[in-house]
């Protein structure tokens, strides 16, 4: 039996996905044994050679042709039901996994039979380390998230992720959250909680279902030894749903995720502040208008 179970959603990423799967082949893990990494192409009838290239990189690979887009969450469940070891590794295509990052992972979810999920130290593809967790949103932080205010100097140190902000990566911890572009679920734990919400069609089906371990009281961590390097929203998502798609899509899993986890009064309480702080931008700029004003017309 397989260690672990890869599973890479595509949708019209052939050249990607092929070199996704192509670090795989050449992890030093699998080439030492055939049988370590079980690999699972759940495509979203790509309209290019999507199937044929994955194939090609990986011949062993079982490849579950879906005939149409399903949304990521709903790839991913596809995909788990498939998958034989006790392990899940969700993998973007638009990602490449470093050496001894698979065995990493087996090892330490052998050694830690609470841990329940992990995510791997991403790197940009000029080799910068990446934010690779996060944090659950209070009311307040999403606030200053959505309305851009948690850039303000006086404001930042209150904003959502700002103490990870100014973290290292380089030591494990445990974290609320981790980046869905390369994230380690035991399977078991996956198919109890029902796979990830089909309801998130694109983004924050990995910060429901983080949030759903935080409720049973399970353990997220992150792992520096595992590293992934994960080309960001300029690679997969945006290259197949355009710039504002991915907008689109994320405004979308941020207000289920809310009204999900928070609940309506939650949601519309923030939307209402979100919308009037538009009248404190209207009443500032009326204030500058009549002092310049009053400034001109006793002006000798």
């Amino acid at each position: 039996m397989a260690r672990i179970s890869v599973i890479i959603v595509s949708y019209n990423a052939a050249d990607q996905l092929a070199a996704a799967l192509g670090s795989v082949a050449e992890l030093p893990e699998v080439k030492a044994d055939s049988s370590f990494a079980q690999v699972i192409v759940s495509d979203n009838g790509s309209r290019d050679d999507s199937v044929a290239k994955a194939l090609a990189a990986y011949p062993s690979a079982l490849v579950l042709e879906n005939r149409a887009n399903l949304g990521f969450a709903k790839a991913c469940n596809i995909g788990a039901r498939h998958a034989t070891s006790p392990l899940l590794f969700f993998f973007n295509p638009d990602a490449r996994v470093h050496a001894g990052t698979l065995q990493s992972a087996v090892d330490y979810f052998d050694a830690h039979p609470d841990v329940a999920m992990a995510g791997a130290k991403l790197l940009n593809e000029d080799g910068s380390v990446a934010e690779s967790c996060g944090e659950f949103d209070t009311w307040w932080q999403a606030f200053l998230r959505s309305s851009a205010w948690g850039e303000l100097p006086f404001l930042r140190p209150q904003a959502n992720g700002y103490r990870l902000r100014q973290w290292d990566y380089g030591s494990e911890r445990d974290v609320d959250l981790v980046v869905g572009a390369a994230m380690f679920i035991r399977t078991e734990v996956f198919a109890a909680l029902g796979g990830f919400d089909e309801r998130f069609f694109l983004y924050h089906e990995e910060i429901d279902f983080a949030h759903r371990l935080r409720d049973r009281g399970m353990r997220v961590v992150y792992l520096p030894q595992c590293v992934v390097t994960h080309a960001g929203e300029q690679g997969g998502s945006q290259q197949a749903w355009g710039k504002s798609g991915v907008l689109g899509w994320r405004q979308r899993s941020r207000r289920l995720y809310w009204i999900k986890h928070h609940g309506l009064l939650w949601y519309w309480s923030l939307s209402a502040a979100l919308v009037g702080r538009y009248a404190l931008y209207a009443a500032a700029v009326v204030a500058v208008v009549v002092v310049v004003r009053k400034a001109l017309i006793h002006t000798p």
